[in-house]
């Protein structure tokens, strides 16, 4: 399905326009005036045990097709791009998509981990790194397209993504204190939601995460705010067994639109 999510939010902000050139080095320079061929990606490091899985540090590079597609290294709770900018331009295709170490003479010289992905021209994805990285099985990857659409001046949509794997609290809720009810409900470890239509409001809202049904509470998100006309993702975070720290647990927000 065709996004109407009008290229110009990606392709003219010229910070951070990704052009590969024919070198295969990424270069942030001038806009891509046409966007056919061309697939769109963001990438976030959510994976609380990435050192242990991977033996190596948390402190990598992000190559698709070749062409380095980060900025500064990734490390946990890192997101490419950023928040302003929202997704990097990449050529459709299968297209293989590697995690690598600097080495002495080169930016790429040790691959952590490799895949294979196919990316439709037009299509949006985004790939949140979690402790089921390594996994054979594509399907708890999290690599996902992000369906979602724009929505009429009276609603935002938003989804849910449950990005901590094996949790001993199990399927979550994630209660809304304004609505006074569950915005999701009993969304399993690992895995995401689709974009759901809600109402705009001005009033702020505090969302509770929660074993599901039950009042146990796992995290609190206050003072949330979503504009109308725009796309979400809510991202529950953190390690399985901790409450403190860097990694703790917690539920943020991430702009799609």
């Amino acid at each position: 399905m065709k996004k109407n999510i009008a290229p110009i939010i990606l392709l003219f902000c010229l910070p951070v326009i990704l052009l590969w050139s024919c070198s295969k080095q990424l270069d942030k320079v001038a806009a891509v005036s046409d966007p056919s061929g061309f697939a769109f990606i963001k990438i976030g490091q959510y994976s609380p045990s990435f050192r242990a899985i991977l033996n190596n540090r948390d402190s990598f590079n992000v190559y698709v097709n070749g062409a380095k597609l980060n900025g500064g290294f990734m490390s946990f709770g890192s997101l490419f791009p950023t928040a302003t900018n929202l997704y990097a331009a990449v050529p459709a295709g299968t297209q293989s998509v590697r995690l690598t170490l600097n080495g002495v003479n080169t930016p790429d010289s040790m691959t952590l981990v490799a895949f294979s992905k196919t990316l439709v021209a037009g299509n949006y994805y985004t790939f949140f790194l979690t402790d089921s990285l390594n996994s054979t099985d594509p399907s708890k990857q999290m690599f996902m397209q992000d369906n979602f659409s724009r929505t009429d001046t009276l609603h935002y949509t938003v989804r849910l993504v449950n990005s901590i794997v094996n949790d001993f609290a199990g399927n979550i809720d994630v209660y809304s204190y304004r609505l006074g009810a569950n915005m999701f409900s009993n969304v399993t470890p690992a895995s995401a939601t689709q974009f759901m239509s809600e109402p705009y409001t001005l009033t702020l809202d505090t969302l509770s995460v929660r074993r599901a049904g039950t009042l146990t509470e796992l995290a609190r998100f206050n003072s949330v705010t979503f504009a109308r006309e725009r796309a979400y993702t809510l991202l529950y975070k953190g390690g399985p067994l901790l409450t403190s720290g860097t990694k703790a647990r917690a539920l943020i927000s991430i702009n799609n639109q």
